[in-house]
């Protein structure tokens, strides 16, 4: 017996530009954050660097062709801003901006639809030596970017998305510096994360001065918060700092135009007459991504008075660690619903890293991303039943990539991709997930 999504419920699939696309040499792009970053002795696993990556630069129609025959109809791609902005402003480069009118005409070619990502981390060094997201200025830089992606794309652009994951942006790039620009400065990263919120604002307008119904909105991976059994109530008030923190920072000052008492004292130093009211946008849709639970316990002389715990052991868990959890991404979903207002939601990137060792026939038969998938989308039909607004999915990712710190010892894709030779093969979760969007239901 079938499970049944909504009527008209959206499938699609989610990539990045620095994980996928390579062509760092072949047309006079920028250099990136994430190059700079990747450059730096321990930084990235075996240094490992996204100067080929899945070369998709090149093989763009096979990618394409992919899409198509796992019949998805959207694909949310992201923009490499240094690919058409080498410096982050001023001189625009034709050879990398024709790039993403080749991509999008042929996904329209294929009947796809462009979700088009403004920013997936690969911030212009440029930029970065300019101060990068600390900068106030950056508001006038992105939407001189955003302008002009607007200009040359946006006649075939079906949704923007502003940017993905702004809160990894600020608080794993700026304040753990696990991410580029790699830097560890808490105070640095709340300033971060007031000017990402401003950059959304912004580059909306500047979308919607050409398009004004143009969907627009942005992604973030949200959390619900945890503490080990037995410690929920002495343990309460620093969940509720945590989502504070994870979630509220960006939604709380585009939904309502503040940010949560929690944190207002951090990031009062940052805000300027009329910044808030400037920030509150209507949101057209929110896209959501997530892998796992969070879990919080207590933590000393820290810049906050937590940290991350150990989920309990009784869950599964992926390659990367995450522990497997459909419940809390069930529980996340119904924050949308019931602090949010129940904005349209789409999940833009959900998925996990396994083993995938082909066969001696060279087939990846992934059972374990299956039961995944099976565990996370049965989450969204209990969500949907229960009246969230969740209307579609986009599974991460098509393609095996580059996974930043991990380099390429990760594997997400429902395609398998030989780095050494760029075969694409597509695995048995690629199948699975092919018959779901098919039925438009769970087996």
């Amino acid at each position: 017996m079938t499970r049944p999504f909504p009527d008209g419920f959206r499938w699609g699939v989610s990539t990045s530009s620095y994980q996928i696309e390579g062509g760092s040499p072949n047309d006079g792009r920028g250099t990136s954050i994430w190059d700079t970053y990747c450059a730096t002795p321990g930084r990235v696993a075996n240094g490992d660097n996204g100067n080929v990556a899945c070369d998709h630069y090149n093989r763009w129609e096979e990618d394409l062709d992919l899409i198509k025959g796992l019949g998805a109809k959207h694909y949310r791609f992201s923009v490499m801003w240094p690919r058409v902005m080498p410096d982050g402003t001023g001189h625009i480069n034709e050879t990398g901006l024709a790039f993403y009118d080749r991509l999008i005409d042929g996904m329209l070619e294929r009947g796809l639809d462009p979700w088009l990502c403004l920013y997936h981390w690969d911030l212009p060094q440029a930029l970065q030596d300019r101060g990068g997201w600390t900068n106030r200025n950056i508001v006038d830089w992105f939407a001189d970017y955003t302008e002009i992606l607007a200009l040359r794309l946006g006649d075939r652009v079906k949704s923007w998305v502003t940017f993905n994951e702004p809160n990894v942006v600020a608080w794993v790039g700026h304040e753990e510096g696990r991410h580029a620009p790699g830097i560890t400065d808490p105070r640095a990263a709340m300033r971060v994360a007031h000017h990402l919120n401003m950059c959304h604002a912004r580059a909306t307008e500047v979308i919607k001065s050409h398009f004004p119904d143009a969907p627009v909105g942005f992604v973030l991976p949200m959390h619900k918060g945890y503490t080990l059994p037995g410690r929920q109530e002495q343990n309460a008030h620093l969940i509720e700092l945590f989502e504070a923190k994870w979630n509220g920072a960006f939604l709380d000052p585009v939904y309502y135009g503040r940010y949560p008492d929690l944190i207002m004292d951090r990031m009062e130093p940052h805000i300027q007459d009329g910044d808030l009211q400037a920030i509150k946008t209507k949101v057209d849709f929110q896209g959501l991504n997530q892998y796992f639970p969070s879990y919080i316990e207590p933590a000393n002389g820290k810049a906050w008075p937590f940290k991350h715990a150990e989920p309990p052991k009784y869950f599964r868990r992926t390659e990367m660690g995450w522990a497997i959890d459909g419940d809390c991404f069930y529980r996340t979903m119904k924050i949308l619903q019931d602090k949010y207002g129940n904005p349209p939601v789409f999940i833009t990137e959900n998925g996990g890293a396994f083993v995938d060792l082909p066969d001696e026939n060279g087939n990846i038969n992934d059972q374990d991303r299956i039961a995944y998938y099976d565990e996370y989308l049965s989450a969204i039909l209990r969500a949907t039943d229960e009246g969230a607004n969740v209307q579609g999915y986009m599974p991460w990712s098509l393609l095996d990539n580059f996974e930043w710190a991990y380099g390429y010892e990760k594997r997400f894709g429902l395609v398998h991709v030989d780095y050494t030779s760029q075969k694409r093969t597509p695995k048995a979760s690629y199948d699975f997930m092919r018959n779901v969007i098919k039925s438009n239901a769970l087996p």
